[in-house]
């Protein structure tokens, strides 16, 4: 049913994740070994999801946390 509404197989995998886990917080690199997609893919959509502000992203250090 979401695949009718959202066409970004990473976008549903991403929005499941986060929305099964609201205190999840992981890293781009990690996401994207998980779904088998390319980090650029991954980090797309991440920063779609955060324009809508359906996610935050923290900084640690040089590493970032979605």
């Amino acid at each position: 049913m979401l695949d009718a509404l959202i066409t970004s197989k990473t976008r549903i995998r991403l929005l499941v994740k986060f929305f099964l886990n609201p205190t999840m917080k992981a890293y781009l690199r990690e996401l994207a070994t998980e779904f088998d997609e390319s980090t650029n893919s991954v980090r797309l959509e991440l920063n779609r999801l955060q324009d809508a502000g359906l996610i935050e992203r923290e900084s640690k250090g040089n590493l970032g946390h979605v």
